[in-house]
């Protein structure tokens, strides 16, 4: 009785586990105007956050003019029901022509889903 019980908890975790244990969803690339953005997304799972992604890369001025304002925009999006499960917002100010910054965030998810993950600057 006590095998079948450790077997039906582990059994349990892994289930829990499986839909973000480490995947990694490659690099992507986001643009408008001359604001460049590149990232990667991966999801993870920690004991004491549970499934969440995190988000990691750069913006980028392409032109010679420095650009006022800019904030890049994360959706976690549930492919299953294409809806919005996590938003964050990364504020730059303002980025100067040439010029190119780093960003990470996370976003939080549920262990059973699939996402995929859309940026926009704003």
């Amino acid at each position: 009785m006590k095998k079948i019980f450790i077997f039906a908890i582990l059994i349990g975790l892994a289930l829990v586990a499986a839909g973000c244990t480490s995947t990694d969803t490659g690099g992507k690339d986001s643009s408008s105007g001359n604001l460049r953005a590149h990232y990667e997304y991966k999801e993870s799972w920690w004991f004491t956050q549970g499934c969440y992604g995190k988000a990691t890369g750069y913006v980028y001025n392409a032109g010679s003019a420095p650009l006022d304002n800019v904030q890049l925009n994360f959706n976690l999006v549930n492919t299953r029901t294409n809806t919005i499960r996590d938003s964050r917002s990364i504020w730059f100010g303002a980025v100067d022509g040439g010029e190119s910054r780093t960003f990470e965030t996370s976003l939080d998810g549920e262990c059973t889903e699939d996402y995929r993950v859309d940026a926009a600057f704003s």
